[in-house]
């Protein structure tokens, strides 16, 4: 339920092993990301620079090297399949000289989305997180109508977000400022027989009201992939009832 390997970040970090550059940046990146595991943990440098790569740099570049540049510039979206495939077979897509095509896309793509993460999360790249991009906002339906006292209040977030939509915890990616757009708000582990060992999360609480304290108590158990105890027998919910 919270897992966050990326099988397209592995199979395109397999795709840069064997390819080296002269210029310092391409190396720097093409360094940084060697023997990554392909996690997009919300902390993790090599996830930024990875998913800021793929989403803004190398799909665009992927259509317009592979499509005419009317469909190229009448598409917003690449299937990352489909360009996973015309990567790691370059023939299929890229026409004569595939490979050096394919790798060059790769390279330069890659030197583009270093620079970019230089201007957004500055020079240092031990510093970079995936997580400072990426975020949750559990947004109220009146968010939009109230003063910014209530909208503190009755918002939940931003909270650093790991994942991707290819994650199997699932975690869609806005391009336009990375906000999390769908995912699972519930998790539930179910011990079927010995139900009171049973374990659950439900984002951002339990209670409706922005005053109780249960209305986001439980952003921070979602956030960290950490549950509470699913109390089901009689006993043990009259063991960790507060109120009735």
């Amino acid at each position: 339920q919270n897992d966050v390997l990326s099988i397209p970040a592995r199979r395109l970090v397999a795709l840069l092993a064997p390819l080296s550059a002269e210029d310092e940046k391409t190396q720097r990146a093409l360094a940084f990301l060697r023997g990554w595991d392909a996690h997009l943990k919300a902390d993790s440098p090599q996830a930024a620079l990875a998913e800021i790569w793929q989403l803004r740099h190398l799909r665009k570049a992927f259509r317009e090297a592979v499509l005419k540049p009317e469909a190229a510039a009448a598409l917003s979206v690449t299937d990352m399949n489909v360009m996973l495939m015309g990567l790691e077979k370059p023939d299929t897509r890229f026409g004569d000289n595939a490979a050096a095509k394919r790798d060059q896309l790769l390279l330069a793509t890659l030197r583009s989305a270093w620079e970019e993460m230089e201007k957004l999360q500055g020079a240092e790249p031990a510093m970079w997180q995936w997580g400072k991009f990426h975020f949750n906002l559990n947004e109220h339906p009146f968010a939009a109508a109230v003063e910014d006292a209530m909208r503190a209040r009755i918002n939940v977030g931003p909270i650093a977000k790991g994942g991707s939509e290819f994650t199997p915890t699932q975690s869609l990616t806005r391009a336009t400022d990375f906000r999390q757009m769908n995912g699972p708000s519930v998790r539930l582990v179910v011990d079927v027989g010995r139900w009171d060992n049973s374990r659950a999360v439900n984002h951002p609480g339990q209670s409706g009201d922005p005053q109780n304290p249960h209305y986001r108590d439980l952003a921070p158990l979602w956030a960290s992939g950490s549950y509470f105890p699913l109390a089901y027998s009689r006993k043990a919910v009259d063991g960790v009832t507060e109120r009735v």
